[in-house]
């Protein structure tokens, strides 16, 4: 090892132990050292050194080192397998602390059931929690929970506002779902195919490669009467769906194209 990362690493070690400020060194700059140690290993894919030395900075209450001690279990970056409970068991570690990702991913959890039982009471306010601090993914989950009802009212206003405010930070899912509100929703209030078109043009190019923006986007074009671009679109979106797609989902993918044949918008 390189003569200056010895004495670095002996001159963290020695101000671990001292309870004074020794050789120009406290403890908060320990702290800081072992998690620097802790990033650097996780950054170079250097996982197996990685955890001991985010261990060690997650004990002394690092909430950046809890989220990472997470993402070891929730992408199986130990190769053991992946441990969605012992992920859920970190996360609300960093969450508690006030680390703003770990509080969605805690809330998502506890929504969809993921690694701990479902509680849609506790999942809304870990995500509210994280969506105040403007987190785009918390913000479109609480628009998700309005907009199926998950352990609230169903409230289309509400899901509109928060995928509106994840929207502006460009995330994908939350263009889109604007866009389908907008061009196949049967509420007056919503349906608006100027609207729907208007966010439908946000979403960037690269996307449409996937179905279910494509799936979109043909909404979109028979709610402006388009229905020759529809079917086009639609078409499209049925040949990328891949081999192990749903029947279920593949029937809605047809239904919608059949109305685009009649020339009819797709609404629900």
């Amino acid at each position: 090892m390189h003569k200056t990362k010895l004495v670095t690493r002996f001159l963290y070690l020695f101000c671990l132990s001292a309870s004074l400020f020794l050789s120009g060194c406290t403890d908060k700059e320990a702290e800081v050292k072992q998690v620097d140690y802790c990033l650097n290993h996780y950054r170079a894919k250097s996982y197996k050194v990685a955890l001991k030395e985010c261990q060690i900075a997650a004990e002394q209450g690092s909430s950046q080192a809890l989220w990472l001690m997470a993402n070891f279990y929730r992408f199986d970056l130990l190769d053991e397998g992946v441990d969605l409970t012992e992920a859920f068991n970190w996360y609300l570690k960093a969450a508690k602390k006030g680390h703003t990702p770990a509080m969605r991913e805690v809330g998502i959890a506890l929504l969809y059931a993921n690694g701990v039982s479902e509680d849609l009471d506790s999942a809304y306010t870990w995500l509210m929690k994280a969506a105040k601090q403007q987190d785009a993914r918390a913000e479109f989950s609480v628009g998700i929970i309005f907009f199926e009802g998950k352990g609230r009212t169903k409230d289309l206003g509400s899901a509109v506002n928060w995928f509106k405010r994840a929207a502006t930070q460009k995330h994908t899912m939350s263009i889109n779902n604007l866009a389908w509100v907008f061009a196949t929703s049967t509420n007056k209030a919503f349906n608006s195919p100027k609207k729907a078109k208007f966010w439908i043009e946000k979403m960037e190019k690269q996307f449409f490669e996937v179905p279910m923006f494509l799936d979109t986007k043909a909404a979109v074009m028979a709610a402006q009467k388009n229905f020759k671009e529809a079917i086009k679109l639609q078409n499209s979106a049925i040949a990328k769906l891949s081999q192990e797609t749903p029947e279920n989902e593949l029937l809605e993918y047809q239904k919608h194209l059949e109305s685009y044949l009649k020339e009819e918008a797709w609404n629900e």
